[in-house]
């Protein structure tokens, strides 16, 4: 009977050996299915993620516009314009004259779009602008009539200087002098009269005049320029002086303030020229402080905010923009904050 008991337990001991070895392999048969699971589940999304299919654009129409005015545009979409010049006489420099790809196509961002732009050898005799008022010699500049088609110059920088001789917005002095020849991507540097600065000086008429070209002359004179802003219907009124304070011929002194009744037409778009309205309000953490806003398109930089404000108060203004604007805000001369304009070239 021992015997028998002895067996008895070397059997159960022999099936527990055997149950306890396969439940082992079982385990091993499970981990190693799970295991090539993850794997082949790991596979296919690294898979996914290497095949998936690159963003595409498709490329817009841009023969004739030109080089400067699109060239952002293409960027933000995703484009790596090429240029190459074809020299001409008879178009502006900077028109593009043909694209490749084609408008329409569809390809990877990133891609390249070969563009031929054109590179002027027309040349222009400057025209004489001293003597002449400043928005009337804008005017000149940009209706020049050669080889029976209209032709514009830029203007460039901009300077006021008191003069005793000229009266207020008077060019008296020019670069290029007039009758030099030039391409026409040439920029014409203007110093413009400032009038008397004296005890006796008067309040110019700036009442119809574009904001852009009469801020400069009223600074010139030690005004601070306030702008009330007020909306308007029709768009080419927009960035006109309505109404002036002081009245014309009034008495100024250096530290008076002129405010100017500005119109405003509220567009949503951006074309490549055109005026914008900047309005930015002071922080009440922010400090005192004198307070300006410089521009910087493509015409060279300037000051279009200065004045002296606090906390709660508003750096509000209108500008006119020539393509893509940044517009640097400062405190007593140190930069707070950036505000950026681009161009809606594109829908």
């Amino acid at each position: 009977m021992e015997r028998n008991g002895m067996n008895d337990k070397k059997s159960e001991s022999a099936e527990g050996t055997g149950s306890s070895y396969f439940r082992s392999i079982g385990r091993i048969v499970l981990i190693f299915f799970i295991g090539i699971s993850i794997y082949f589940l790991v596979s296919t999304l690294v898979l996914i993620f290497l095949t998936k299919p690159e963003k595409e654009v498709k490329v817009p129409h841009v023969i004739g516009k030109q080089f400067v005015v699109v060239y952002n545009s293409l960027s933000r979409m995703g484009l790596n314009p090429e240029i190459s010049f074809y020299d001409v006489y008879d178009i502006d420099s900077g028109i593009i004259l043909n694209q490749y790809p084609e408008s329409g196509s569809i390809v990877p961002e990133g891609d390249t779009i070969k563009l031929v732009v054109s590179r002027s050898s027309l040349y222009v005799d400057v025209p004489n602008l001293v003597g002449i008022e400043l928005p009337l010699a804008i005017n000149k500049l940009q209706n020049l009539h050669v080889y029976n088609r209209t032709i514009s110059l830029g203007a460039g920088i901009i300077s006021y200087i008191p003069s005793e001789r000229s009266a207020d917005n008077i060019v008296i002095e020019q670069s290029p002098r007039a009758g030099e020849k030039i391409t026409p991507d040439r920029k014409i540097n203007l110093l413009v009269s400032a009038g008397k600065l004296d005890a006796d000086d008067r309040m110019p008429d700036v009442v119809g005049q574009s904001i852009d070209l009469c801020y400069d002359l009223l600074m010139a004179k030690g005004l601070t320029v306030i702008e009330d802003i007020v909306d308007i219907s029709r768009r080419e009124g927009s960035g006109m002086v309505i109404a002036q304070k002081p009245l014309q011929g009034s008495r100024i002194r250096k530290g008076d303030v002129a405010k100017l009744r500005i119109g405003f037409f509220a567009s949503r778009e951006h074309p490549y020229m055109g005026y914008e309205k900047i309005e930015y309000s002071i922080a009440r953490g922010a400090r005192n402080g004198l307070y300006e806003a410089y521009i910087e398109d493509h015409r060279p930089k300037r000051l279009r905010f200065s004045r002296a404000i606090k906390p709660g108060d508003t750096v509000r203004f209108v500008f006119h923009r020539q393509g893509n604007a940044k517009v640097s805000i400062l405190c007593d001369k140190r930069l707070i904050k950036v505000i950026g304009i681009n161009v809606d070239e594109f829908k």
